[in-house]
């Protein structure tokens, strides 16, 4: 008596067909259990606030919350808060992410950044002003002086002395400038500081003051 034809050889293509969808659906079941594995889902950490912290305190903090972390800036001097301080971080506060991610910080510099001092004497007032600012200096006074000249620096001072062209300065210096008035012009005696310029300080010593 004849043996009946298996099944597999009597219809190869369909268990070929569902043997591929069977390998298909079970490779597509390791990935996403893969993925899930190593993007943590549903394994989320709650963000603590280390801001305003020492960096000491913020470490603590967040290895304790379960988080890794890493210094994004700390070469930024800001004269608000305390050297080593935590400025900033991100994520922010209070947010939920994966166990995996990083917390970023932003810590202030342990020393205000030293800069070079440009060349300010017999410059004009304007340009000495936006120079100064764009360097990150903030602590700027402005007098008037009797000069031949008016809006040209006459004198600078640089916590108090004189300094030369090039000398290394904190940023957070005061730096105070004499602005020439004009009077002393041969030609017109009683010339007075212009306009621009006066408006020019005035702006300035209102930035100072946070008006």
């Amino acid at each position: 008596m004849a043996q009946p034809t298996p099944f597999r050889d009597k219809h190869p293509i369909l268990v070929n067909s569902v043997l591929i969808v069977c390998a298909f659906c079970a490779a597509i079941f390791i990935g996403l259990l893969f993925i899930d594995v190593f993007t943590s889902h549903g394994q989320e950490k709650l963000v603590p606030e280390v801001r305003n912290m020492s960096l000491e305190q913020a470490i603590d903090k967040l290895e304790a919350a379960g988080l890794d972390w890493e210094i994004a800036d700390s070469t930024n001097w800001n004269e608000n808060y305390k050297p080593g301080v935590v400025m900033d971080q991100e994520p922010k506060a209070g947010s939920f992410i994966k166990a995996i991610r990083t917390v970023y910080l932003n810590v202030n510099a342990m020393h205000p950044r030293i800069v070079s001092f440009p060349k300010m004497q017999d410059t004009p007032i304007n340009q000495s002003l936006a120079s100064l600012h764009s360097m990150g200096f903030k602590n700027i006074e402005i007098d008037t002086v009797a000069s031949a000249y008016s809006g040209l620096i006459v004198a600078v001072l640089v916590n108090g002395r004189q300094i030369a062209p090039g000398t290394g300065v904190p940023i957070n210096a005061m730096i105070r400038l004499s602005v020439g008035d004009g009077s002393l012009n041969d030609n017109n005696p009683y010339m007075a500081i212009d306009t621009s310029t006066i408006d020019s300080i005035e702006n300035a010593q209102a930035l100072e003051l946070g008006l």
